[in-house]
């Protein structure tokens, strides 16, 4: 009775405790940014855990924090930056090495970082271990990123799986590689904070429609832009100067066959990058002015340009399609606000101090040609996205706003296709479909009734017999009937009718009523005929003992001594010794006491599908406060880190170097 209880409630437990669903990521009520008020995720890196705030990729697959050596040691340079990770204060840290970030280097972003793998935690119950983690001791990048990607990461022979692919594949915590994320409205209602939903979708974020589209070749969403246009309501005379001609506003229709391209959906970057025609359509109709040294549009010596702005009460209308040209289209709307964003100190280039207010700007950039087409997170304000890798499609919606956004969530879970190529959670396979459940129950009811039947049938062929007044045996035997121990007892078989088997245990010794010891009544043995072969064995005894022994003839050949050869039952010829294969030489910087292995790697990064491998690639670094760069030796193409006096930068980057900043006061 108890076997089949206990079968059915493992089989409960697994079928439901377990089921993978949609995780919702911690989000920050802070905003961070020096470049707009953007919403981060909260995660937990190291062991002990060590809370930092990060931005999300949508391009990248990997996890990237600021280190002690990206601050100035203030407490609002780390504040700023989302908190900063001390490699050196975990115990599950395994350094890989310093290596090129590589995100986005098609916009001309640039930097290192120094990569290890760690533990990553979203609450005290999922944690995600040997995790890629990217340590930035540098302003290349002002705020780390979580990266949504799914294409693995290679520092030797070995593939670390993404944050993504973990969820699903290692700790099958999520249905699917899938996410729906929005980065969240500083200017709505009373700021409203991002979402990030792994394995599914909130439902409550958006305004769902079915139009999606297909994913681009390297696993990012991208889409065509067929139209911007811009409506002020109701039309002021202020912008009628300024070369409205209509309203709404056309920006871009048809400025040639070279605007018609696909635009990745990346919320790495902030920023929109457009063709210089479309650039110079918003900045004509909005009286913008394009600086030079930030490449960014501002409203220069003319500030009052940006309140004129405000209170147009503009809205911009982005229709995306998911070929250039093709009917099958959205239109997410967004309000001037989304774009009225503000730099601030220390973002390269800007002539400001800490004490400096911000400067208003217009987060459009022109982008040189069509590598560089860009949707970047000002976009996903007032957007919902969903990306399915499994079904290679992503869907993108207009954004909803609730004032409770944090905690009135409707989680929706996208499930895997039957024909899906990516490894899906590992107790995926052991679950039933509604038909499986159904039949497993009843199996496990019918297997129950019949192993009460069986012990009821044993109990009645068997009735239970007392066993003296021994009360722990009388008890067993009640429970048990036939099947009690009886260590102490011993039956005897076949007993009389007159006498008992066995004697009650209270009782003294009894023994069964017998005669006296009798032997039977035998005949006289006649024993002269043996006494005559007695004498005549001992008269022939002495004659025989008297031959010479008999040895068997030999054969002609000589003898030869023959052994067996024993082979053990089940046993295994030895493997051959094993060598590891020695990856690369071992590098030292000039510093003394500082040396760092550098693992071999010659490929790329480049734009691959999900079965491939990405190698991040050396290059110059700083560590420590001072500068290094590579150095290759021999033939094997290694890469060291030595000690320089200048930082060696590659040719044709135009990216502006690391500066040393302070908060405080002068």
């Amino acid at each position: 009775m108890f076997l089949p209880a206990l079968f059915v409630t493992l089989f409960f437990s697994t079928a439901f405790a377990d089921k993978p669903t949609a995780i919702s990521i911690p989000v920050r009520t802070e905003f961070l940014g020096y470049d707009g008020n953007w919403s981060p995720v909260s995660i937990r890196v190291g062991s002990p855990a060590q809370w930092v705030n990060v931005f999300v990729s949508t391009s990248s697959q990997e996890t990237w924090v600021v280190g002690p050596g990206g601050c100035d040691g203030t407490v609002i340079c780390a504040t700023k930056r989302g908190g900063l990770f001390k490699k050196n204060e975990s115990s599950t840290w395994h350094d890989q090495g310093y290596y090129d970030l590589g995100l986005d280097p098609q916009l001309g972003f640039s930097g290192n970082g120094d990569y290890g793998l760690d533990t990553i935690s979203l609450n005290d119950q999922i944690s995600l271990s040997s995790q890629i983690i990217g340590v930035i001791n540098s302003t290349d990048y002002w705020n780390g990123f979580l990266g949504l990607g799914v294409k693995p990461t290679n520092f030797t022979s070995v593939n670390q799986l993404t944050f993504m692919s973990s969820m699903v594949e290692n700790r099958s915590l999520v249905p699917s590689h899938s996410y729906g994320y929005t980065a969240g409205a500083y200017y709505r209602l009373k700021q409203i904070p991002s979402s990030l939903t792994v394995g599914g979708y909130d439902q409550n974020r958006f305004k769902p429609h079915n139009t999606s589209f297909e994913l681009s070749l390297d696993q990012n969403p991208a889409v065509a832009l067929n139209g911007i246009t811009v409506t002020s309501n109701p039309t002021p005379a202020s912008n009628r100067s300024t070369g409205w001609s209509t309203n709404p506003l056309p920006l871009f229709g048809s400025f040639g066959s070279s605007d018609l391209s696909l635009y990745t959906i990346d919320s790495s970057t902030p920023y929109l990058w457009l063709p210089e025609t479309i650039c110079e359509a918003f900045e004509t109709a909005l009286g913008l002015i394009y600086d030079d040294e930030l490449q960014l549009y501002t409203f220069g010596p003319n500030p009052t340009q940006h309140d004129i702005l405000q209170n147009w009460n503009m809205t911009f209308k982005f229709t995306v399609a998911d070929l250039p040209g093709s009917t099958k289209t959205v239109t997410i709307s967004l309000p001037y606000a989304a774009f009225d964003l503000q730099l601030s100190y220390p973002f390269p280039g800007l002539n400001a101090t800490a004490s400096s207010p911000p400067t208003n700007y217009f987060p459009i950039r022109k982008a040189k040609n069509n590598t560089q087409y860009t949707i970047g997170r000002v976009f996903l304000q007032e957007s919902y996205l969903t990306v399915d890798y499994e079904r290679s499609n992503f869907s993108i919606y207009q954004a909803s706003f609730d004032s409770d956004a944090l905690n009135n969530v409707n989680l929706v879970d996208i499930s895997r296709p039957r024909n899906s190529t990516f490894t899906g959670p590992i107790s995926e396979g052991s679950k039933l479909g509604r038909g499986g459940l159904v039949g497993v129950i009843i199996g496990g009811v019918v297997l129950s009734v019949a192993l009460l039947v069986l012990c009821t049938f044993c109990l009645r062929q068997h009735p239970i017999h007392r066993i003296g007044n021994n009360p722990k045996v009388n008890k067993g035997a009640k429970r048990w009937g036939r099947f009690a121990k009886r260590q102490d007892h011993f039956v005897e078989v076949g007993g009389s009718t007159h006498f008992a088997t066995e004697v009650p245990g209270d009782h003294g010794i009894v023994e069964l009523p017998g005669a006296l010891p009798t032997e039977l009544q035998g005949s006289h043995v006649d024993v002269s005929i043996f006494r005559a072969a007695y004498h005549k064995l001992s008269a022939e005894l002495p004659t025989r003992m008297k031959r010479k022994p008999v040895e068997l003839e030999s054969p002609s050949t000589p003898a030869q001594i023959f052994e067996l050869e024993y082979t053990p039952v089940n046993s295994a010829s030895s493997p051959p010794a094993y060598s590891p294969k020695r990856l690369g030489p071992q590098c030292t910087a000039s510093s003394p006491g500082n040396s760092t292995e550098i693992s071999q790697l010659s490929s790329t990064r480049s734009s691959l599908a999900p079965d491939k491998k990405v190698s991040p690639i050396n290059i110059t670094t700083r560590m420590g406060g001072r500068m290094y760069r590579n150095r290759t030796q021999g033939d094997q193409g290694s890469s060291c880190l030595v000690e320089s006096a200048e930082l060696r930068r590659s040719p044709g980057d135009t990216q502006a170097k690391s500066r040393r900043f302070s908060w405080e006061s002068r």
